[in-house]
């Protein structure tokens, strides 16, 4: 953290605090599936459909707060989030009902809907042009950290003492960062902005035509990472059974809840292994043309999310694995390509409206997956996630035929 001066490390410790909470907050509810269908006696397809609202507003409320969070103090967006996250968590810790609960998830939708636009907008408006990119790599780190920690620790509390105080815990937690925030100095630094690495392209990237194409690709990106972490443990529970089988004997497993452990521990290392691709791809936005980069990313990923379909086991496990390191490492460059395309007053709104797109679309994966599991079993699901990937690069070379050959300036 040497790199950075005290005011970006200071704005790094809350945005990072945040990110990591989004992410875990968000992927609690796929580690206890099992557990709830077991609870209110329900199929898979309408346990899922328990999360469709939170999923929904996570997306939708992007927009609206962007649009606030560009006219309001940092501090006081951070104060919103954090109070309204832990509050609304400890909402789900009393929910009695599938009812109460999609209630209670709504909520904490709407709330972290606000962490994107006003966390990633922060760093993008306070940290120096020649560090974005890492910054911005660090800050995926801990939204990566929150993934990978997601699955594993929910189904650890689960397994011990019930799925109901996975929310109770961080909810807490959350309440304890509003509070620490007002203890500190949170502003946005007056930062030059810079062009990303002196390279500027063609005029005509003035349009608004290359964020609307970057925004298709970034819906059809989002729709793919939310169905596939959404069924993730699941689809492990069913067709990754090494872990299981290795513990189920030992006396300390010999639960029923064991095998959606080990689910989620496996699930939880294939999310770890994305901070890894986190770390690439800060590094990659600030030394590459980044429309290249992004495209890249999703042409390593694609063998990978056809080799979901196809795989089982431990080969099954390792393909999750890889495509998730290239599909989540992109995300550094995504937002760097945002920073570079939209004008510095209108930063916050941009992710808002990404981010509208990637969580708000996003959500209703869960009925085509609802439709393929119940027709063709889940497995099934990554064909369709297999097309959109080849869709978005075939509109990833259109961004970069309109833009045309990059030149220093």
């Amino acid at each position: 953290m040497k790199q950075f001066n005290r005011e970006e490390r200071k704005v790094l410790f809350f945005a990072n605090s945040g990110h990591f909470l989004t992410h875990f907050t968000v992927l609690i509810f796929p580690a206890i599936v099992t557990p709830l269908m077991k609870e209110f006696s329900l199929p898979l397809d309408r346990v899922l459909k328990i999360s469709f609202l939170m999923y929904l507003f996570y997306g939708l409320g992007s927009l609206p707060w962007g649009l606030i969070s560009d006219r309001i103090s940092a501090k006081l967006s951070f104060n919103i989030f954090f109070y309204g996250v832990g509050i609304t968590s400890i909402l789900c810790f009393f929910s009695k009902s599938s009812t109460q609960l999609q209630f209670s998830l709504l909520s904490i939708g709407i709330f972290l809907s606000l962490y994107h636009p006003a966390g990633v907008g922060l760093i993008s408006k306070s940290i120096r042009t020649a560090k974005r990119g890492t910054a911005l790599g660090r800050n995926g780190i801990f939204g990566s950290a929150g993934i990978a920690s997601a699955p594993f620790i929910s189904g650890l509390i689960n397994f011990f003492i019930g799925w109901r105080y996975v929310y109770l815990f961080f909810g807490i937690i959350s309440i304890i960062l509003a509070v620490l925030i007002n203890f500190m100095k949170l502003e946005e630094q007056n930062i030059e902005d810079n062009t990303t690495s002196g390279i500027s392209y063609n005029k005509k990237t003035d349009t608004v035509i290359p964020f609307i194409l970057l925004c298709i690709s970034m819906a059809l990106a989002g729709f793919v990472y939310r169905g596939q972490t959404l069924i993730l443990p699941v689809y492990f529970e069913k067709k990754v059974p090494f872990l299981y089988e290795a513990i189920k004997n030992i006396n300390f497993f010999a639960y029923s809840g064991s095998k959606n452990l080990s689910a989620t521990i496996l699930a939880s290392f294939v999310y770890f292994i994305s901070i890894f691709g986190q770390i690439l791809g800060g590094k990659v936005a600030d030394r590459f043309d980044l429309r290249y980069a992004y495209t890249y990313f999703f042409i390593f990923s694609f063998p990978f999310i056809v080799g979901m379909y196809f795989a089982e086991n431990v080969s099954l496990f390792i393909s999750a694995v890889m495509f998730i390191l290239f599909s989540v490492g992109m995300q550094p460059v995504e937002n760097s390509l945002i920073a570079y395309f939209v004008p510095k007053k209108w930063r916050n709104t941009s992710y808002g409206i990404k981010f509208i797109l990637t969580f708000g679309v996003s959500s209703f994966v869960v009925y085509p997956i609802g439709f393929f599991e119940r027709n063709y079993g889940l497995s099934s699901v990554f064909l369709l996630f297999s097309l959109i990937v080849v869709l978005l690069t075939i509109n990833n070379f259109v961004l970069i035929a309109y833009t045309g050959r990059k030149r220093r300036k």
